[in-house]
């Protein structure tokens, strides 16, 4: 799941700096619900745990595949990836090496958006894990189930999970994975709008990368707190957490995480209303990105630039960035955030008034969020499309000469 590149829902009143005038009610609603939509993508940088056992080391009849599936993970080549794990599943391993190379197998259909696979072979790590009496193992994939139900919207689920990952992580000792644990329960609690207990949950793992002197971890903390404040409404606050994180990523050399904090920023420069410095530096996110050959974060900035041409009227220009971000997330086979992209591109066309077009684009981001189980996105697609249709009949009605 990639990092925060999406502007928070809640925003209250938008003034349009382009024309200087209010923005219609109507309009205020696209926008939000063109907002919120992107909160799909991810509330914050979750962390999905890769337990790789002694994969590295092992005999090179199951080490070459292995690494051959991590240079495709690399290029994003998700199922030639799965293959090549497979390949070595096919093979004599021991339970613990089965516990990775299912939890391997679970990540790329996790990135790939089909979750119900990912929890499959999380399931079977489980059991492995059991199986080689790996804790570390065991913990990883239980917090990884816990992200396939945070991303289909069931929270309590999630962060049971969560929870038990972090009290195994807890027992033996395992710091990487208990910051791990943390921050993706953090990042639950503010998806539930619980911000006290994120930022309690965050500022623990914070604490950790600190005290282990882990810069990556520190810096991306930092920007999960950050986070939060901007969705307390906290701009000064969430600025000032995301520029520490992005001094840090800048500092050991961190081209990803520097894009992700120049997006982060970009974000809160657009909700205080400063659109022309927000484009800034959601470019220079994806300038970063593209020079990096990073090609999920180039399709979320390009999605974030749409939406602030969205904001600023531009429907032509949001409508060119959008199709840009949807043809790459379908190149990547991430069906969620095509389900986004598709959402995104039906709301600028009933900003442009062609409610049939945005019909269209809604019904088939709502197919694909029907079919990964992404419940919430289904309900927020479903009404939008009802809200839609109810306005095409009123006119329909004012045609015919009916009330």
């Amino acid at each position: 799941m990639d990092p925060i590149s999406w502007i928070i829902a809640g925003i209250t009143k938008i003034v349009d700096i382009v024309t200087g005038r209010q923005r219609s009610k109507q309009e205020e609603r696209h926008h939000t619900e063109r907002m919120a939509v992107e909160s799909r993508k991810a509330d914050a940088l979750e962390r999905i745990a890769e337990y790789l056992d002694g994969l590295p080391e092992a005999a090179p009849e199951i080490r070459d595949p292995f690494l051959e599936g991590q240079k495709l993970e690399k290029e994003y080549k998700y199922r030639d990836a799965i293959q090549q794990y497979e390949a070595c599943l096919q093979l004599e391993t021991t339970p613990s090496e089965r516990t990775a190379l299912h939890g391997l197998i679970g990540n790329c259909f996790f990135r790939l958006s089909e979750f119900e696979e990912a929890e499959s072979h999380y399931k079977e790590a489980v059991a492995a894990a059991k199986e080689a009496g790996d804790k570390e193992a065991l913990a990883a994939a239980l917090g990884n189930i816990g992200l396939i139900y945070r991303h289909k919207g069931e929270l309590d689920k999630a962060l049971d999970y969560l929870q038990q990952a972090l009290n195994i992580d807890r027992e033996i000792g395992n710091q990487k994975g208990e910051v791990n644990a943390l921050g993706n329960i953090g990042i639950i609690y503010g998806k539930r709008g619980t911000l006290a207990k994120a930022l309690d949950y965050l500022q623990q793992a914070l604490n950790i990368h600190r005290e282990i002197k882990y810069r990556e971890g520190e810096a991306t903390a930092l920007g999960n707190i950050g986070i939060i404040y901007r969705i307390k409404g906290d701009l000064d606050k969430a600025l000032d957490y995301h520029q520490q994180a992005l001094d840090i990523n800048r500092e050991i050399g961190r081209k990803e995480g520097e894009a992700r904090d120049l997006g982060n920023i970009g974000i809160v420069y657009s909700i205080r209303q400063e659109l022309d410095k927000a484009l800034d530096y959601l470019q220079q996110a994806l300038d970063i990105n593209r020079e990096i050959g990073r090609k999920h974060g180039e399709a979320n900035q390009l999605g974030n630039i749409g939406n602030i041409y969205g904001i600023k009227g531009d429907l032509d220009k949001a409508l060119d960035y959008h199709q840009q971000s949807l043809k790459i997330e379908r190149e990547l086979g991430r069906k969620g955030d095509e389900a986004s992209g598709l959402h995104n591109i039906g709301l600028v066309y009933d900003d442009k008034g062609d409610r049939a077009k945005a019909l269209e684009y809604l019904e088939q981001g709502l197919k694909i969020f029907q079919e990964i189980g992404a419940k919430i996105e289904v309900e927020k697609t479903k009404r939008i499309i009802q809200k839609i249709k109810e306005s095409m009949e009123k006119t329909k009605g004012r045609k015919n000469g009916t009330v």
